[in-house]
């Protein structure tokens, strides 16, 4: 997409994401995870990449977890740190394909939550910040990714739709999408209508099917441990929309 970077989606969606996204991963359940993950390793501190607004860094700070996050939206990272406990999130304005920390500390848990590893738009993107979370977690430390899984009707040829997403008297919001099953993306904008204007937010991801994702993360040295359909381990299977994958470092990297 044209003029899209790696802070665009937060710069346009920062002063909504809380009231339009609030509730889409179960964050309770989330940050008892990742505690229960973190104390499996040993202790350690916790990464979250793409924290933004911190729907997931505060309850797992509220863990008494040592969170660390990394955005490339300022006004995210403004917001998160605005709120009751901002202060106790240790956190960097940086893109994810590179997590630019300095000196950082081996984590117990690397978390890359809804879908947003498909907010890298390459495969090389995808891969070199998968390679860089390897990097970063101490030796029993786990990468956790939360991503859907995508359709598999999907046809040879893009897919465009215009449906809409809020009605009300006093505002409209459209939701315009493109699905290329070639490219792997979906590129789209949220069209929102208001008496004080338009405002346009867009949003673009390159998906991964959870066997493309495990082969990915197996070019890099990350091995699968489990994968469930949500963070309760409900159990994953054929017909999951959504998976929730662990990753450990292997014995022997391959690159």
């Amino acid at each position: 997409m044209e003029g899209y970077d790696a802070s665009t989606y937060g710069e346009r969606y920062a002063d909504v994401y809380d009231d339009w996204y609030g509730g889409v991963t179960d964050a309770e359940a989330c940050a008892d995870r990742v505690a229960a993950l973190a104390a499996e390793a040993g202790g350690g501190p916790v990464l979250e990449l793409g924290v933004g607004s911190g729907r997931l860094a505060l309850p797992m700070a509220g863990r008494g977890l040592e969170v660390h996050g990394l955005d490339a939206s300022a006004a995210m990272l403004e917001r998160l740190r605005a709120k009751p406990g901002g202060e106790a999130v240790r956190t960097t304005l940086g893109d994810m394909a590179t997590v630019p920390l300095d000196d950082p500390p081996g984590f117990a848990v690397v978390l890359v939550a809804f879908n947003t590893l498909f907010n890298l738009a390459t495969e090389d993107e995808q891969r070199r910040c998968l390679r860089r979370a390897r990097e970063l977690l101490a030796p029993a430390g786990r990468l956790v990714v939360e991503a859907f899984v995508p359709r598999e009707d999907l046809s040879g040829s893009a897919e465009r739709s215009v449906t809409p997403r809020h009605l009300t008297a006093d505002e409209v919001v459209l939701t315009v999408s493109v699905v290329d099953p070639v490219q792997q993306t979906i590129s789209g904008q949220h069209v929102h209508l208001t008496e004080a204007g338009t405002r346009l937010r867009p949003w673009h991801l390159r998906y991964l099917t959870p066997t493309q994702l495990d082969a990915l993360a197996g070019e890099i040295g990350l091995v699968l441990v489990d994968r469930a359909a949500g963070w309760r381990g409900e159990p994953f299977g054929g017909d999951s929309d959504a998976h929730v994958s662990t990753y450990r470092k292997a014995t022997s990297p391959q690159g």
